[in-house]
């Protein structure tokens, strides 16, 4: 056999063994993704203030990305955002003053999972609850506007009373429960105190008295938020369950495949008969 056609055969060899693992690993994702999920969020903010006697409560959006650290720990980012508002009336249920805040909160913090410790790493777990720490900033952008108490002064009804906007650190904490729909998908509800160090998410933080000086209001606003939140895991973890949970793992995983398959069979069934 000539030399050249060996070497031809030799390159040729090498590359069927070479290009299929370099495709491959094209194909894996970085490790970076690993354990890695987003969660897009709605849901709704609960104002607690010195200005607030009705209207506390308003929507609320955001989008967290979690990666999972361990079997039971969780690093968490999360952005939320929304309108906060309310109205403090008189003894004769006059509106005295109203203020309204637009705002975005962005956090860095952890979730623990008691159970993934109690009773072992289960991934396809029904039902997961969790504990959320968080620290971050907040930008607010607040407006107090006079009610009936602006007549004291010579103000109208309705005009801007205060204006006050800036960020300010924040520590936050709740619970969260997960609801594991598949190896991809599942649904959470979330529960998370907020304590800003501002007391100045309702323009409230003083007010003038009629005859003269200037009132303190007590210190620090408060808010939580209730979300509800479909999260969608990018890429599977390297955490293995526990060897007590493989084959119920394995069942569950099986019926979900069945089932799936089972809804394209149909939706290809459908697309023919209209045909």
């Amino acid at each position: 056999m000539p030399l050249s056609l060996r070497y031809i055969i030799v390159i040729a060899v090498l590359l069927a063994t070479i290009l299929p693992e370099s495709h491959a690993q094209r194909r894996r994702k970085p490790k970076i993704w690993e354990g890695f999920s987003v969660t897009g969020r709605v849901g709704a903010n609960h104002f607690f203030g010195d200005l607030v006697d009705d209207g506390r409560t308003h929507l609320s959006l955001g989008i967290n990305a979690d990666k999972e650290l361990n079997t039971f720990l969780t690093a968490r980012a999360s952005i939320m955002g929304g309108k906060m508002s309310g109205t403090q009336y008189t003894t004769g249920n006059q509106e005295n003053a109203w203020f309204d805040n637009i705002y975005t909160e962005f956090n860095v913090g952890a979730t623990f999972r008691p159970l993934n410790i109690l009773l072992g790493y289960y991934k396809q777990r029904t039902i997961n609850p969790y504990v959320i720490g968080q620290i971050g900033a907040l930008y607010y952008n607040a407006t107090k506007y006079w009610g009936v108490y602006g007549g004291n002064f010579g103000q109208d009804f309705g005009s801007v009373w205060n204006e006050t906007s800036g960020i300010t650190p924040t520590f936050s904490g709740g619970f969260g429960l997960s609801l594991w729909l598949n190896s991809q998908w599942s649904i959470n509800i979330e529960g998370i105190g907020t304590f800003p160090f501002t007391d100045e998410l309702d323009a409230h933080k003083e007010y003038e008295l009629p005859g003269g000086g200037v009132v303190q209001t007590e210190a620090n606003d408060f808010y939580y938020t209730t979300s509800i939140g479909i999260t969608y895991l990018i890429d599977d973890s390297r955490w293995k369950n526990e060897p007590k949970y493989n084959r119920k793992a394995y069942l569950k995983t099986r019926s979900q495949y069945r089932s799936s398959s089972k809804k394209n069979l149909r939706s290809i069934n459908k697309k023919r008969r209209r045909r």
